[in-house]
């Protein structure tokens, strides 16, 4: 309903004023108006039923339709439209993949906002990607997930429901590990971002671990490709604490570990993160490294990226008003009909 008022306008409001002028031309009329005999019934059997009946019952009537009339008269001047045009993206300038980790430690609780909800890293992470993806409405954005191996979630598009669905698809085993490989991640995300032609080109790291088998070639050498194919890369490490309680994954169902009673386990664990590679990463081609410790400081983090990453937009629009003018102005013709009835039998007046 309110994309429907805001498509609606008047395209010359200024006919509106007419309508105040109305309240003074019927003020003039009756200081100019004198007293004079008048006949309210057409024929004597109603001046004789009229005695029934109260003189001066809806005589008025005729005036309010006239009156209605003008109004809707002026409204039919103001032209109300419909705004249907439609716009086409033609360079959205900043293309963006948001790598996101799926390894287990994912699942640790440390981010949760209270006691009494527990949130994994996970949920809170694809809360804030969430209002990200909706600040950026005319790049063009993709999402890759990784452990051991990297998944690609979504391609870049410019479609953020599709987006926002694939984004609710993001679980931990989703990529069939656990585990944590740098390296493929940003190997993914430098190949969805390398073949673009785009003014500025962004790949969002997120992980909260470090490498894990250990990986055959360090994930320097994919941000040294990313700095020679003009790719910038800013990582993020997400976290409160590498001790932590966790919830506990199940490879043989791919999800959480349960107890008997259907809960899921909890235990404490320990996850460190590889923040000095993290940070060489991010240096290396002329990005940031952030840290994130809880919801508020991963939101500044996504806030602070959307204000360095900005860029002009090209945009086509196709211009297209549907008038209604003829809805008010046939009303007026109604109304304005109505009392030229009215006026002439019910309530005609002689003189």
């Amino acid at each position: 309903m309110s994309d429907l008022w805001e498509a609606f306008h008047f395209a010359d409001p200024a006919w509106a004023l007419g309508v105040l002028v109305l309240p003074l031309i019927y003020w003039i009329k009756k200081k100019l108006n004198y007293e004079r005999a008048t006949v309210f019934f057409p024929t004597i059997s109603q001046v004789k039923r009229s005695l029934k009946l109260r003189s001066n019952r809806w005589t008025a009537l005729p005036r309010v339709f006239r009156s209605l009339a003008l109004i809707f008269l002026f409204l039919a001047l103001c032209r109300p439209q419909f705004d249907r045009s439609t716009t086409t993206i033609l360079s959205s300038g900043v293309d963006i993949v948001l790598a996101v980790d799926l390894s287990a430690s994912m699942l640790a609780l440390d981010m949760s906002e209270s006691n009494s909800l527990d949130l994994t890293r996970l949920d809170v992470v694809k809360e804030v990607l969430k209002k990200f993806i909706e600040q950026r409405k005319h790049d063009r954005i993709g999402i890759v997930a990784f452990s051991v191996d990297p998944y690609l979630v979504s391609a870049l598009t410019l479609d953020k429901e599709h987006l926002q669905r694939n984004l609710d698809r993001l679980r931990v085993g989703l990529t069939h590990q656990t585990g944590t490989n740098l390296g493929s991640a940003l190997a993914e995300g430098i190949n969805r971002l390398r073949p673009l032609e785009s003014k500025s080109k962004i790949l969002i790291l997120l992980t909260d671990g470090k490498d894990e088998p250990a990986p055959p070639h360090s994930p320097l050498i994919y941000a040294n490709g990313a700095k020679s194919d003009e790719i910038k890369i800013y990582t993020i490490a997400i976290g409160s604490s590498t001790r932590t309680r966790t919830y506990l994954f199940d490879p043989s169902t791919r999800d959480l570990l349960r107890a008997p009673n259907g809960l899921p386990i909890v235990r404490v664990a320990d996850y460190p993160v590889d923040k000095q590679i993290l940070g060489q990463i991010a240096k290396t081609t002329g990005a940031q490294f952030f840290e994130a410790q809880d919801k508020e400081a991963l939101e500044s983090i996504y806030n602070e990226i959307d204000r360095l990453e900005k860029s002009d937009v090209e945009m086509g629009v196709n211009a297209l008003f549907e008038d209604l003018y003829f809805w008010p102005l046939g009303a007026s013709i109604l109304f304005l009909f109505i009392e030229f009835i009215l006026s002439r039998t019910r309530y005609l007046r002689i003189p």
